[in-house]
């Protein structure tokens, strides 16, 4: 790859601006990734599921009301991608987009699961958001800081009920059982290390680093937290799907 390719233009764009047709097309392409919009029923859908899910499976009042409030803001992302995308693609606001990765379809049927997937999904959202404070696209950039904030949050709250249910030698040899399965998924959720769009996100501003890239930062962060819990690390290539 040249090394040209690989370079930020200094260009940002901001609501109103023209914008490149490979520049909108990579960008339509990102948002409907994210999928958090109040257009789309399928989100609506996967987040009643994680109600119901916290209605039968959280251990006691509190954590559902945590939970509860877990989702109350993932609808305010909701809303502001919504508005962002309205800027954009205002055909893509209301298009039905399901959750095309495998990590958001496996069994949540245990407490032990939701946590997990808390723990690991929410903490994509937070290093994508990472990325996005440095996005060539203002309107991206501006609404970044808060939805990275609120996802750490996210993830630290399925650590926290992590930590409870690993105090018990049956409820930590169920999360490490659980983490076999959720370990590859989440680092999966990064993509091909070779994607061919990869130069492209970066050489516009839309990403800072490849996949293979964000994927080891965020495995250092995450493999961090696993040896607190006490947990053995899985094989990082065992079980993957995108290497």
């Amino acid at each position: 790859m040249p090394e040209e390719s690989l370079q930020t233009p200094q260009q940002t764009f901001d609501i109103g601006d023209p914008l490149p047709d490979e520049y909108r097309d990579l960008l339509v392409r990102m948002m409907s990734h994210e999928g958090e919009r109040t257009g789309n029923r399928s989100f609506m859908v996967f987040f009643e599921s994680v109600l119901d899910n916290a209605g039968k499976y959280a251990p006691h009042q509190d954590a559902q009301l945590t939970m509860a409030g877990y989702v109350a803001e993932e609808m305010k992302h909701c809303i502001m991608f919504h508005r962002l995308i309205m800027e954009i693609d205002k055909d893509l606001v209301f298009r039905d987009t399901p959750f095309a990765h495998y990590a958001f379809h496996l069994p949540r049927n245990t407490w032990t699961d939701m946590n997990w997937f808390n723990f690991f999904l929410d903490l994509n959202g937070a290093f994508h958001a990472g990325e996005w404070k440095h996005s060539s696209y203002l309107p991206l950039r501006r609404i970044a800081p808060t939805i990275e904030r609120d996802e750490f949050g996210h993830s630290d709250m399925g650590y926290r009920f992590l930590e409870a249910t690993c105090k018990t030698p049956e409820g930590k040899a169920e999360a490490q059982e659980k983490l076999y399965t959720w370990y590859p998924a989440a680092l999966d959720t990064f993509g091909t290390s070779t994607s061919k769009r990869n130069p492209r996100f970066l050489h516009w501003g839309l990403k800072t680093m490849t996949n293979e890239e964000i994927r080891q930062s965020y495995r250092r962060y995450v493999d961090e937290k696993l040896r607190a819990l006490g947990m053995t690390i899985p094989d990082e290539k065992a079980n993957r799907r995108f290497l």
